[in-house]
């Protein structure tokens, strides 16, 4: 599934957020660019400002529900003061949503774009797809775009873990039984 669109971009840098919580004002301020956030120089103080945020980023992709999921994306919104707005930077562009004025400081921005990002996700349908990987101790947060959207890791890496580990338990079980019916 793809969430390419400028709208949805808001959770992917929710994504981003939350899997780099103590970031620095460069990386930040590249991760924005990214995603074409408008005049995107990030400083420390700015950082700092979000770290509040991006723990209640962090709630959605835990939420155990679409209703709790949507509950914290709400309030997310309500939070930003999230007010969309239609929005083209000079004559020959199309037009797309701001989910906070341009004037806005690069934080209420940053705020604005994730909770809307987030909240157009599961307005489409697709909240369950905002996910933290189920290998216990990674928790990385990340946006399902698999074609199904059944993906329980964030990475391969941390799939094959989980298999590996499974399939080293299975073969112990099953060398166990064989010992214990031997005995018998």
């Amino acid at each position: 599934m793809q969430f390419d669109s400028y709208t949805a971009a808001g959770a992917h840098i929710a994504c981003w957020m939350v899997n780099n919580p103590a970031a620095v004002p460069a990386a930040l301020a590249a991760a924005l660019a990214s995603y074409d956030v408008h005049e995107p120089a990030v400083t420390g103080a700015q950082v700092r400002s979000l770290a509040p945020w991006t723990r209640q980023l962090r709630a959605v992709f835990e939420a155990t529900s679409e209703a709790q999921r949507a509950e914290r994306a709400d309030a997310l919104l309500v939070a930003a003061d999230c007010r969309p707005r239609l929005v083209r930077h000079r004559a020959g562009l199309p037009f797309h949503l701001h989910y906070a004025p341009v004037q806005a400081g690069l934080a209420a921005r940053v705020k604005a774009l994730t909770a809307g990002g987030l909240a157009h996700i599961i307005d489409t349908g697709a909240g369950f797809r905002l996910r933290t990987c189920h290998r216990e101790g990674c928790g990385t947060a990340f946006l399902d775009t698999s074609r199904n959207g059944l993906r329980r890791f964030c990475s391969l890496r941390c799939a094959n873990q989980v298999n590996v580990a499974n399939h080293r338990f299975r073969h112990r079980q099953a060398a166990q039984a064989a010992q214990a019916a031997q005995r018998d």
